[in-house]
């Protein structure tokens, strides 16, 4: 029933080296091998785990934890908001903005006077086109409103079709 234990080695992690499986003829059948039992000239002297490391060697442990704590938070936070509205419950949206309805109104009316004064000046500038090539042509210029906001369309001289 009881048996005395066979002989040798049976492995475990204190017995483990890495520095023997360089060495071992059949080092491709360990994961990892091409890290840490790294072979051959092109691996000499680089960081084979250069990909691994952060770039933000100056910050410290714990304002990465609380940014990613804060992030994981936020998401967590949308996708409840998410799916209390996929459910049908009222929800309530946050806006994220400091503008007032006042200063928003003011600018869009804003908009749209300058929005004019810029068309009627680059009318002006579109009538005569000078250079190589060209012959003083005045250009046709169609001024269509499309949705409330208004396009040019330049159309060629009939001389050059």
């Amino acid at each position: 029933m009881f048996h005395p234990t066979r002989g040798g080695t049976r492995g475990g992690q204190d017995q483990f080296k890495w520095e023997d499986v360089k060495e071992d003829k059949h080092r491709e059948n360990y994961l990892g091998n091409s890290l840490h039992a790294a072979v051959g000239r092109w691996q000499k002297g680089r960081d084979i785990t250069w990909y691994a490391k952060t770039g933000d060697k100056d910050k410290d442990l714990a304002v990465i934890q609380s940014n990613k704590k804060a992030e994981i938070q936020s998401i967590k936070d949308a996708e409840a908001e998410a799916m209390a509205e996929a459910l049908g419950y009222k929800t309530k949206r946050r806006t994220e903005t400091t503008v007032t309805e006042k200063e928003l109104k003011t600018a869009i009316n804003k908009g749209d006077s300058n929005a004019q004064e810029e068309i009627d000046e680059k009318l002006k500038e579109s009538e005569k086109i000078e250079g190589l090539g060209f012959r003083g042509c005045i250009l046709k210029v169609q001024q269509t409103v499309v949705l409330g906001a208004s396009r040019q369309k330049q159309m060629r001289c009939p001389s050059y079709h």
